[in-house]
């Protein structure tokens, strides 16, 4: 029989259902506005992180998210390093050189930089006979046009910065995907698929695996051995799985499908591993994104990568949570970013009731910002309240605005009422006030047919 996460007894468990406020599922009448269009999952905090204490991100492309929020918000990142030679230059972005999809790619790293002799070196480049370049599938790199000394320099260099994990204080982990590559010669798991080229010349060296609820947990538990190992401070750990889907899959299965039990395999792999440790805690990143409104959660026009507000938002959420910091309270306005990040995800989604009921909560914040009292009165214009709509830019314009949003988002809705005269009288007192926004007075003056 297998293990369980939890054995309470029936007393203790419902006494602490009576403590638990997220106890019940959402819905439009209950707390709904707990889970659309935003959902708003919350954690369970074991650790605090104070404002000087460094980070180091590693797993999947939404660690690069991650980090880019930590160190928008003054968090000193240590796994952001952009310097790392010729090698590292050709391939633009050098941070994506970071990106690890899977639990066994993570361990990889981390056992070649923390233990140097058991980096397998030129092996883990692959050479096609013919061809005047490398591939090396633990970087996810299928074309290296360099000499090999030229590329292992990088790799020093590379496993250098991965080095910085042993002492930076809070380790962040993001699990990607459980479809994996493995190189039976090497006896290795690939960071990516071979390319084709690769597996034509040696057939029989590569195999496609996906990984169990056990593969994970047990290869979680070695990155802790590991880590542990090589620290003189207490491993702290805040760990997660990518809402980033799957780009395509090679089982034979709809990637839908394919999916689903990659991300929900790792995260039922993660709760074991959670309830086995300490100072080892789940962050619900993956929850923030995938139960939210779509058209909050993904980029315009991309169901895969996640929304540089929401990222941002999420992070906010973990630092509220973790971060002990007097200082940090003052500089972030008590949640003045998190609320509008918000409801410019509200905004994206046109979930405009929610904007309105978002705003009025934060009232006293949204009038004192120009560009929060925009989205408000788009919000009401939205929703056929126009002369409310008005109001609040007129109001929204004496605020303090460099290009003039405020205005413009004023002569914008003037002119779709028709209301052209007054929309005239607007324009001259925009032309002197704004005289490099051109730009704007010619598109309306086009798209309404000023004469």
């Amino acid at each position: 029989m297998g293990r369980h996460i939890e054995q309470i007894s029936a007393t203790e468990a419902f006494g602490r259902a009576t403590t638990n406020a997220q106890r019940r599922y959402p819905t439009p009448q209950a707390k709904g506005n707990r889970l659309y269009p935003i959902a708003s999952p919350v954690g369970q905090p074991t650790f605090q992180i104070t404002q000087d204490e460094t980070f180091f991100t590693i797993g999947s492309c939404f660690a690069r998210n991650i980090e880019s929020a930590l160190i928008t918000a003054g968090m000193d990142v240590t796994s952001r390093e952009v310097n790392l030679g010729i090698v590292g230059d050709s391939r633009g972005f050098a941070p994506n050189f970071f990106n690890k999809y899977s639990v066994h790619s993570i361990y990889n790293d981390l056992k070649w930089a923390l233990e140097r002799d058991s980096f397998p070196g030129a092996e883990v480049l692959y050479h096609i006979d013919g061809k005047d370049w490398y591939a090396d599938l633990q970087m996810g790199i299928p074309k290296l046009k360099f000499p090999v000394d030229d590329i292992l320099a990088f790799r020093t260099k590379y496993l250098d910065v991965i080095t910085r994990v042993a002492v930076a204080d809070v380790v962040v982990i993001t699990l990607g995907y459980a479809e994996t590559w493995f190189d039976t010669k090497l006896g290795v798991y690939l960071n990516t698929s071979p390319p084709l080229a690769l597996v034509k010349a040696e057939p029989d060296r590569f195999e496609f695996r996906v990984l169990s609820y056990d593969d994970i947990l047990s290869c979680l538990h070695k990155i802790r051995i590991l880590l542990e190992k090589h620290r003189t401070k207490p491993l702290r750990m805040l760990l997660t799985v990518s809402p980033v889907p799957l780009q395509a899959t090679f089982r034979d299965m709809d990637v839908l499908i394919a999916n689903t039990y990659s991300k929900s395999v790792q995260r039922a792999a993660i709760d074991a591993f959670v309830s086995e440790t300490t100072l080892i805690d789940y962050f619900p990143s993956y929850e923030f994104v995938t139960l939210s409104n779509p058209n909050v959660a993904w980029k315009k026009g991309d169901y895969r990568h996640v929304s540089s507000d929401l990222v941002a938002l999420i992070m906010e959420n973990v630092m509220d949570q973790y971060i002990v910091d007097e200082n940090r309270t003052k500089e972030v306005g008590k949640g003045e970013s998190s609320v509008a990040m918000s409801l410019r995800l509200m905004a994206d989604a046109q979930e405009h009731e929610a904007l309105i009921e978002a705003a009025h909560e934060a009232y006293d914040l949204v009038h004192q910002r120009a560009d929060l009292m925009v989205l408000f009165a788009q919000a009401h214009a939205h929703l056929g309240k126009v002369e409310q709509a008005l109001d609040l830019l007129i109001s929204a314009d004496k605020l303090p605005s460099p290009k003039g949003a405020p205005l413009e988002a004023l002569i914008a809705l003037i002119c779709a009422l028709g209301r052209f005269g007054t929309a005239r009288t607007y324009l001259r007192e925009h032309e002197q006030r704004y005289p490099t926004r051109a730009g704007f007075r010619s598109r309306i003056m086009s798209d309404y047919k000023f004469e």
